[in-house]
């Protein structure tokens, strides 16, 4: 009988440590990774339904802009954190977190530019000819021609264009000076920055007859840029998303389509070095 028991407490204790080591848990973010999240400049945001959205909440124009870009910043912040990690300035309450936000939005000025190809959902279910189109696409965006830029200027707190039609094209961020971003790289010791650019919600008005029906939609657009530690372009782009136009909620819009834009944006950080 007590040899049984021994036995017992023998197999026991062999089960257990073989569960033990077949049982590895991981903590923290996925990849080494280190990503700099810049919140949208205040004075780059553009909503045409404040009007109708604000009065809703007894919200000025500052705070409804305010609400979406704490809340975008959340959803990206939160999105990243198990694949990399994340440096938030908007959530830094430091001396030295405001400099920088106040540091990167006096270095930069913004231009229109040929948006970038955004990677697919799953880059297998790309042909052959689309992935030499979307590669052509990438290295003619990243030449920076002459042609493909479309200077903008800031007027009464917005940005506006010399073109009317914006379509395939975002606002990109150009530095005042070239040195800014390395350094800013070495002493915050990160590898990447997401640049949030403009968020902006617009209605579609192309379509006079859809006015008053539930084909009527706003589109919500973010546009992004991704830099290296040297202060390169990695990529540049916009996530893009329609919403009902009378949608008029600012928890809906952010709980039901923040998750598609974040999604847009991520999906084109290559976490893996």
């Amino acid at each position: 009988m007590n040899r049984l028991i021994v036995f017992a407490v023998l197999l026991a204790y062999s089960i257990n440590i073989n569960c033990q080591e077949s049982l590895q848990f991981v903590y923290g973010p996925k990849y080494d990774l280190r990503l700099l999240i810049v919140p949208f400049d205040p004075i780059i945001y553009y909503n045409d339904a404040t009007s109708e959205i604000a009065p809703k909440y007894n919200m000025s124009h500052d705070e409804l802009m305010m609400y979406f870009r704490t809340e975008l910043n959340r959803f990206l912040n939160n999105s990243l954190v198990d694949s990399c990690y994340t440096v938030n300035l908007l959530n830094d309450n430091t001396k030295e977190a405001r400099q920088d936000l106040a540091g990167i939005y006096t270095n930069i000025s913004y231009e229109m530019r040929s948006s970038m190809q955004n990677k697919p959902e799953d880059p297998d279910d790309e042909g052959l000819f689309e992935k030499l189109l979307n590669k052509k696409k990438h290295e003619k965006a990243k030449e920076n021609k002459e042609g493909e830029l479309y200077k903008t200027y800031t007027s009464n707190g917005e940005i506006h264009n010399k073109r009317s039609s914006t379509k395939n094209l975002y606002f990109h961020i150009v530095f005042k000076d070239p040195d800014f971003i390395p350094e800013l790289s070495v002493r915050r010791k990160v590898d990447r920055f997401l640049f949030i650019n403009q968020f902006e919600i617009k209605g579609n008005y192309e379509n006079p007859y859809a006015s008053g029906t539930n084909e009527f939609t706003r589109t919500l657009k973010v546009h992004f840029s991704i830099y290296d530690h040297l202060g390169d372009l990695v990529h540049g782009s916009y996530a893009s998303v329609d919403i009902p136009f009378y949608l008029y909620d600012k928890e809906k819009i952010v709980s039901n389509y923040f998750p598609e834009i974040v999604r847009q944006i991520i999906h084109n950080i290559e976490f893996a070095y």
